[in-house]
C-alpha cells in the first residue's frame, strides 16, 4: 500500500512540473522577467508575486507592491505556499484537487502570489481574452495552487489566458479590531483580489492577453467575491464581465461593530488584550491560526446567527461593502457588465451533512428554524414542513439550498432586469459526478450535486487525476460549460463564439437565452446526457422567499 501511495504521488508530480527551469518561456512583467514552463496545453508560469509578503508590520495592512526582481530572472515553476488554513498540510488527504500535490503544499502567511495558464494558441500579441478565476472556501481555506485549479486546459478550452490568485483567507483576511490608523480594517482579502487584477491590467499584455477583456469567474466565497467587485467602486476598471457560481447570497455578514466584537474574542484567545494590535502582529502564524479556529462557531448577533457559517469573511465597512449583496442589487448599486450566475441543485448536503452527523429530529429542525428565520419561523415551516420520519436532514438540506444559493441568486437577477440590467444568464448545475472517488472523505455527497460539484467539469483537470474519470456524455457537458463560459470571455454572450474554435457540433448545444427573456425567467440546466433550458425554475419557493424578504 505504502508503494502504491508513493506511485500514485510520483505519477502526479510528473504530470504536474514537467519543463525545467532553465529551457522555458521567459516574459518580462513590470517587476522583472519570469520564467515558466512549456507544456503540451501551452505554457505554464506557478506562484508569481503581485505584491510584497504581508507579514510583519505588513500583517493586517492592505496589500503593497512586490520588491522588483529584475533583472535576475524570477523562477516561475513551482506553486507558491497556500495561506495560512488548517488544510493543506503535506499529510491532509485531499481528494478533490483543492490543495498543491504533497511535495509543493506549504503554509504561510507570504502567500500572494498567482497563476498564469497561456493557450497553445496564444503569442506575444495575441490579444487573448483573460479569466480570472477566484478560488472557494468559506473565507478560510483553499487556494488557487490547488491542482483542482490548474487551468491549462480550462485555458485551452475557453481559448483564454486563465489567471488564478491566492488572497488572504481567515483571520489574516479578514480580521476586524484596534482603532486608530493602526486598526486592522478588515477585507484585506477583497484588497488582494483588487491587487491582483491590478497586476493583470499592468501584466498580462506580455502573456499575450487582453486587460480590455477580463472576465471575472469565482466559485462558492470566490462566487461571492465576484459579487462584491460588480458593486465595488474601486474594482470597476479592471474587469469586464462575471461569472458567480455558488455564490451563498443568502449569508450574512458582520457589520464592523459585530467584526470588532468577533475580533475581540478573537484577540482574547491570542493572549492580547482587545484591540492591541502590537500584540497580534508579534503573535507566532501557528498561535494566529489556532485563534481563528477557536472562534470559529461564536454567534455574536443572535439574530443573525448563520453568520456561524460564514465566520471569516468580508465586513460591511461602509467603504468597499455598503450593505448586504442582496440590497446592493435590489437598491441598484452594481455594476451593469454581462454576467452569468448559478448554483447547483443540492448545494447544502455538503454542509448540513459534514454539521449534523447524526438524524435530526422534528422538534431539533422547528428550534433550528426558530431560531434563525424569528417572525418568519411559521411561514418556512409551512412551505418546508417536517417529514416525521425520523431525520430531518432531507428537508433542511432541501430549504438551506434554496434559501442560501439558489433563490437569492434569482433576486439579484430580478434586480438587474428592474434597474434595466438584462445581459444576464442564469444556470442550475443538476449533474452528479459518476466517479465517486472525487468524493472521498464526504459519503453523503455520492450521488448528490453538492457544493463544489460543477468544477471538475469547468476545469476539466483529469489528466492531472489518473484515478478519476469521465463518461463520454459527461465529457459532453464538461465540453458545453466551456464552450459557454469561452464565448462568455470573447464575446459577452455565451452562445456568441465569435472568432474562436470549439469541438462541440452544433447539435451538442443549446441557445442560452438570457435570464429575462420569458416572463417567468430563463434559465440552462446542466445534465446529462444532455443539457435543457427551462422556465420557472423553482418559482414557487423563490417567489416565497423573495415576499418574506428573510435574506440579509
Amino acid at each position: 500500500m505504502a508503494f502504491l501511495t508513493l506511485l500514485m504521488v510520483l505519477v502526479l508530480l510528473s504530470c504536474t512540473t514537467s519543463g525545467s527551469a532553465t529551457d522555458g518561456p521567459v516574459v518580462q512583467t513590470k517587476d522583472g522577467p519570469v520564467r515558466g514552463m512549456n507544456v503540451k496545453e501551452g505554457q505554464v508560469f506557478f506562484g508569481i508575486p503581485f505584491a510584497a509578503p504581508p507579514t510583519g508590520d505588513l500583517r493586517w495592512r492592505p496589500p503593497q507592491p512586490p520588491k522588483p526582481w529584475g533583472p535576475a530572472i524570477y523562477n516561475a515553476t513551482k506553486r507558491s505556499p497556500v495561506c495560512i488554513q488548517y488544510r493543506c498540510s503535506p499529510t491532509d488527504p485531499d481528494y478533490s484537487g483543492q490543495c498543491p500535490p504533497p511535495a509543493e503544499r506549504e503554509r504561510k502567511e507570504d502567500c500572494l502570489y498567482l497563476n498564469v495558464f497561456v493557450p497553445s494558441t496564444a503569442s506575444p500579441v495575441s490579444r487573448k481574452p483573460v479569466i480570472f478565476f477566484i478560488h472557494g472556501g468559506n473565507f478560510d481555506e483553499c487556494s488557487a495552487m490547488g491542482l483542482l485549479y490548474d487551468s491549462r486546459f480550462f485555458a485551452n478550452k475557453t481559448d483564454s489566458v486563465v489567471v488564478a490568485a491566492n488572497y488572504r483567507i481567515g483571520a489574516l483576511g479578514f480580521l476586524r479590531a484596534g482603532t486608530g490608523k493602526d486598526a486592522a480594517r478588515g477585507n484585506y482579502g477583497l484588497l488582494d483580489q483588487v491587487t491582483a487584477l491590478q497586476w493583470v491590467q499592468d501584466n498580462i499584455a506580455a502573456f499575450g492577453g487582453d486587460e480590455n477583456q477580463v472576465t471575472l469567474f469565482g466559485q462558492s466565497a470566490g462566487g461571492y467575491s465576484v459579487l462584491f467587485h460588480l458593486v465595488n467602486d474601486e474594482s470597476d476598471k479592471l474587469f469586464h464581465k462575471a461569472i458567480a457560481s455558488s455564490a451563498p447570497t443568502g449569508l450574512y455578514f458582520r457589520s464592523q461593530l459585530e467584526s470588532i466584537i468577533f475580533g475581540n474574542d478573537f484577540a482574547k484567545i491570542l493572549n492580547c488584550s482587545a484591540g492591541d494590535m502590537k500584540c497580534m502582529r508579534a503573535a507566532d502564524v501557528s498561535k494566529v491560526r489556532h485563534a481563528q479556529g477557536a472562534v470559529h462557531n461564536t454567534v455574536v448577533n443572535p439574530l443573525h446567527i448563520t453568520e456561524v457559517f460564514e465566520p471569516w469573511g468580508p465586513i460591511v465597512d461602509g467603504d468597499m461593502i455598503t450593505s448586504q449583496m442582496v440590497q446592493s442589487f435590489s437598491s441598484g448599486k452594481f455594476q451593469k457588465k454581462p454576467l452569468i450566475i448559478g448554483s447547483n441543485t443540492e448545494e447544502a448536503v455538503l454542509f448540513i451533512y459534514q454539521a449534523v452527523s447524526s438524524p435530526m429530529s422534528t422538534n431539533r429542525y422547528q428550534q433550528l428554524v426558530l431560531a434563525v428565520f424569528k417572525t418568519s419561523a411559521f411561514s418556512v415551516l409551512t412551505k418546508y414542513p417536517p417529514t416525521n420520519k425520523g431525520d430531518e436532514r432531507p428537508t433542511l438540506t432541501t430549504m438551506a439550498t434554496q434559501f442560501i444559493f439558489t433563490c437569492p441568486t434569482r433576486n439579484l437577477l430580478k434586480s438587474a432586469l428592474r434597474h434595466g440590467h438584462s445581459n444576464t444568464w442564469l444556470y442550475i448545475f443538476a449533474h452528479s459526478i459518476s466517479d465517486d472517488k472525487v468524493w472521498g472523505g464526504y459519503p453523503y455527497c455520492k450521488g448528490r450535486v453538492c457544493h463544489s460539484a460543477d468544477l471538475p467539469f469547468e476545469f476539466q483537470p483529469l489528466p492531472l487525476f489518473p484515478d478519476y474519470s469521465f463518461t463520454p456524455e459527461e465529457q459532453v457537458l464538461a465540453d458545453s460549460m466551456a464552450y459557454y463560459y469561452g464565448n462568455f470571455a470573447h464575446t459577452g454572450n455565451p452562445n456568441t463564439p465569435g472568432t474562436r474554435h470549439t469541438s462541440l457540433s452544433a447539435n451538442q448545444v443549446l441557445n442560452w437565452p438570457s435570464f429575462g427573456s420569458t416572463k417567468d425567467y430563463t434559465n440552462m440546466v446542466y445534465n446529462v446526457p444532455k443539457n435543457s433550458v427551462v422556465q420557472g425554475y423553482l418559482q414557487d419557493k423563490c417567489d416565497f422567499w423573495d415576499e418574506e424578504n428573510v435574506y440579509p
